[in-house]
C-alpha cells in the first residue's frame, strides 16, 4: 500500500494533478493507493498540549489518529505539494509538526533518548513551483526541509519530481 498525501488547497491544482497521475501509474502496476487530501481533514494546529492527540475518540483528534495509523501501516509515502514563498503550505508544515510525536519515540522502557520510528517508510515527493528557474535554488528549501524532517523520523527518501512554471494563477499548466 502507498499513502498519497495531497497538500494542495484545490484538488485540480498542478501538484494534485501530478500526484494523481503518479497514483494512476502505481495502481496500474497493481499496488493499492490510499489518497488523503489534507484540506479535507481537521488537523488542529500543533502545540505541546495536543501533541499526542489524546483521547483518540475526541472529534479534534480523529483525523490526526487516522493519519498516524495510515503512516505507521504503510511502507510507501508520496507527498504532492505546491511551493509558496520558498516553503510548503501551512497545512503540510502542520502535518510534519503533528507527526513529530510518533515520528521519534522512546523504543525501550529505560531509554533516555528518542529513536526514529519511520524506518519502515519509503518517501517520494512531487513539488510544483512558479518561480523562474533560478528561483528553484530558494524554493528547493521547501523540499529539503520536508525530506530532512522525514529522514530525521527514520524514513528513506527516494526522490523528487519537480515541475516549474506552475505559478500562473488559477490556470493549470499540468494536464491529465
Amino acid at each position: 500500500t502507498l499513502l498519497a498525501i495531497y497538500a494542495a488547497p484545490n484538488k485540480d491544482s498542478n501538484s494534485a494533478t501530478l500526484l494523481y497521475q503518479f497514483c494512476v501509474g502505481i495502481e496500474a502496476g497493481g499496488a493499492k493507493v490510499e489518497k488523503i487530501y489534507l484540506y479535507d481533514l481537521h488537523l488542529p494546529y500543533f502545540n505541546y498540549g495536543n501533541r499526542k492527540a489524546e483521547p483518540p475518540d475526541n472529534p479534534e483528534n480523529k483525523d490526526v489518529k487516522k493519519l498516524e495509523k495510515l503512516i505507521m501501516e504503510t511502507h510507501g509515502l508520496v507527498i504532492g505539494s505546491p511551493v509558496w514563498n520558498f516553503s510548503v503550505p501551512a497545512i503540510l508544515k502542520n502535518l510534519l509538526d503533528r507527526i513529530s510525536y510518533f515520528g521519534r519515540v522512546y523504543k525501550h522502557e529505560y531509554s533516555m533518548r528518542k529513536q526514529p520510528n519511520f524506518t519502515h517508510l519509503h518517501c517520494f515527493y512531487i513539488f510544483t513551483y512558479g518561480v523562474p528557474w533560478y528561483g528553484w535554488l530558494f524554493d528547493s528549501l521547501a523540499y529539503h526541509h520536508t525530506r530532512i524532517t522525514m529522514w530525521y523520523f527514520g524514513a528513506k527518501n527516494h526522490g523528487l519530481l519537480k515541475a516549474s512554471s506552475c505559478g500562473n494563477g488559477s490556470k493549470n499548466v499540468v494536464k491529465n
